[in-house]
């Protein structure tokens, strides 16, 4: 049997007199009088990115098994010794590996500190941190105590003695490290932990005002609602408002610019450096170059001012669409749901993977006294390389989770943009997009996923390059400008897919076509109708962005507020801090939707103005009212430029009588 066999009656709907899948990608939707909406059955598409998915994580799991049953992960979590026992584990078991080389009285340092899962410092200058079973609590680091109930207490034969200190991250420090003469002591826990005195207030404060966290995040969730509430109720106000903030920014720094030129030449000449007359220079071309910015933002927004108010329509129209299906709203928490599991398996095994090196012994050679060996730990190059593997899986299918979400939030939108009638929208249109999705299109999300994270992974080698040239020959310009420039690329290649992706996937949700062909359809339609499409994602993008500042800030003041009132806490910067980021990221989830939704109206807008022209009752667009004039003044607009150019074309027969004449006499002839 054929694949054309195969298709469905629905997916036999015709565009200009073709077949959907037999259509030329270049060519203009037309009238359809059996169109109306997303394909309801579909076929299975790009299946070989699903298996290659599938297979890559059935690696990942080879990847886990080897990671659980080679890796130390308390290497990593808990402290070291000055002859590097992990405390709180058994490092008599690396005499296994290290027996052949080495002699059991060379190894007799190795022990068992299972029990012993703590760090210390003892006060005697010429000694260095042991493992201990729990952080001593008496004493004064000046005037330590050391009588023989305490030295017991440390679990060593040697008379260490001990003083008042407090446990962070299973390192006993201090609790006095000013008024003191022991300076080795000092010395020694700066040099494990920096700044630790900080850190316990920071840590402190964080479990103090575990409720501020909570709460703005939930202050977050009502001002995103409040955000999008407005946006609709007053979308022309805000858009305005987005227009005019940007160019007073934009004058604020040409000013600045300006300002600081002036400064640097009006410096009395006999206080004057060359430094001074540098800047001024470079002020003023910055002067300019924002000078031109201004000029050229002017003349798109006298060039863009009809687009500008489509955008404003197509953001209202959004809005709608977001309040009439209040389950896409919500979605994006199964997203994270399984973002949360994506974590949660994959930071374990990485600790796992970073923890299997090969016990080793190293030689220390101290400033005073005679050379001694410490247990190390070296990772071989296979477990790089499958630390790499790793990665890319994290990268893969973190991408895969935000397309799946793209897709289905695009799903739920163009039902609700196909539907006459808006107030009686059948079935669920988030469910049965997000089933949809998962029965025929998983391939496709696969492959456009697999895109975004190999250009993410180049990023990473090539920051991780630079790093290590950096290292290894010191700070070069031409190699840091060289660098920046590859940075760039990568990051605008990286934006240009994701855009390209997402409204791929638009495509894919109405019509379920392949990935390459739902890419070369949008492509196309996004190019027939480039001046909207830009206008409206200028304009959307930074309205967006203001709402995620906004909420981002409000809620950062009133934690702020909380935290101040709260007399336990002392750095109450950094709730306050964390607060405002927890927000931002809510806010950013929920602004992903409404991106999403104004990008499907845009292309559904699109298509529909290709697809019913309103000529008569039956090719009545979809589009509101409001959509429906910029509409009709494209098709009367459209219609004029149509009626002129026959008007020229008869009066330059008119004035050319004799062509035909001409023509008639000889043809008598």
């Amino acid at each position: 049997m054929s694949n054309e066999a195969l298709l469905s009656d629905e997916e036999h709907k015709v565009v200009a007199g073709k077949n959907i899948h037999e259509m030329d990608v270049h060519e203009k939707f037309e009238y359809d009088e059996s169109f109306s909406g997303p394909l309801s059955q579909r076929k299975h598409r790009d299946v070989f990115w699903l298996i290659l998915f599938i297979i890559f994580w059935i690696g990942m799991i080879v990847v886990a098994g080897l990671a659980y049953s080679t890796g130390t992960p308390k290497r990593l979590m808990y402290p070291k010794d000055y002859r590097g026992n992990v405390c709180g584990m058994d490092n008599t078991k690396a005499k296994d590996a290290l027996s052949s080389n080495y002699t059991k009285s060379e190894l007799s340092f190795l022990s068992d500190t299972s029990d012993l899962k703590y760090v210390f410092w003892p006060h005697d200058g010429s000694s260095e941190e042991i493992c201990i079973d729990e952080c001593p609590t008496k004493g004064d680091i000046a005037n330590p105590l050391c009588d023989e109930s305490i030295n017991n207490y440390i679990d060593k034969d040697d008379p260490y003695c001990p003083y008042k200190t407090e446990s962070i991250l299973r390192r006993c420090l201090p609790t006095q490290l000013t008024n003191t003469n022991s300076s080795d002591v000092i010395n020694k826990v700066k040099k494990s932990v920096s700044g630790s005195s900080g850190l316990s207030k920071v840590m402190g404060d964080l479990i103090q005002g575990w409720y501020v966290l909570l709460v703005s995040i939930f202050i977050a969730v009502a001002l995103s609602f409040l955000w999008l509430l407005v946006i609709r109720k007053f979308a022309r106000f805000m858009v305005f408002f987005t227009i005019f903030f940007y160019f007073v920014m934009l004058g604020l720094v040409t000013w600045y610019f300006w300002h600081q030129a002036e400064e640097s030449d009006n410096i009395a000449d006999d206080k004057k450096m060359d430094t001074d007359t540098t800047n001024a220079k470079v002020f003023r071309i910055f002067f300019y170059i924002m000078f031109a910015v201004i000029v050229l933002s002017l003349c798109a927004l006298v060039f863009l001012r009809k687009k500008i108010l489509l955008a404003i329509a197509v953001i209202k129209e959004a809005s709608k669409a977001v309040s009439d299906i209040p389950m896409v709203v919500f979605f994006p928490l199964i997203s994270f749901g399984m973002l949360l599991v994506l974590y949660v398996w994959w930071v374990p095994v990485s600790m796992f993977l970073m923890s299997s090196g090969k016990p080793r012994l190293v030689t220390e050679v101290p400033a005073t006294g005679d050379p001694y060996l410490v247990l190390d730990y070296k990772n071989e190059k296979s477990i790089n390389y499958l630390g790499i593997y790793h990665f890319f899986g994290l990268l893969w299918t973190n991408a895969f989770i935000v397309a799946l979400t793209q897709g289905t939030i695009a799903g739920a939108i163009a039902s609700w943009y196909w539907t006459r009638d808006k107030s009686n929208i059948p079935g669920s249109p988030v469910k049965e997009s997000f089933l949809r999705n998962c029965k025929y299109h998983l391939g496709s999300y696969a492959f456009g996923s697999l895109i975004i994270a190999i250009i993410q992974l180049l990023r990473v080698i090539l920051e991780y390059t630079e790093r290590q040239m950096k290292k290894a020959s010191g700070e070069n310009k031409f190699v840091k400008y060289l660098f920046y420039a590859m940075r760039c690329c990568l990051k605008c290649m990286e934006s240009t897919m994701k855009f390209i992706n997402r409204n791929a996937y638009i495509m894919i949700a109405v019509y379920g076509q392949s990935f390459c062909k739902s890419t070369k359809r949008a492509f196309h339609l996004i190019g027939r109708n480039l001046f909207r499409i830009m206008a409206i994602n200028i304009v959307g993008d930074f309205l967006l962005f203001l709402g995620k500042l906004s909420v981002c800030i409000l809620t950062g003041i009133i934690a702020m507020a909380m935290c101040k009132a709260d007399d336990n806490m002392s750095l109450y910067v950094i709730p306050s801090v964390l607060s405002a980021v927890l927000a931002y990221l809510v806010a950013s989830g929920f602004m992903a939707v409404f991106e999403m939704a104004i990008d499907t109206i845009l292309l559904s807008f699109c298509e529909d103005c290709e697809r019913h022209d309103g000529s008569s009752v039956e090719k009545e667009p979809y589009a509101s009212e409001e959509l429906q004039e910029f509409m009709t003044n494209i098709q009367h607009n459209k219609h004029q430029s149509k009626k002129k150019h026959k008007k020229s074309s008869s009066d330059d027969e008119q004035q050319n009588p004799e062509v035909n004449v001409s023509g008639s006499g000889s043809g008598s002839d």
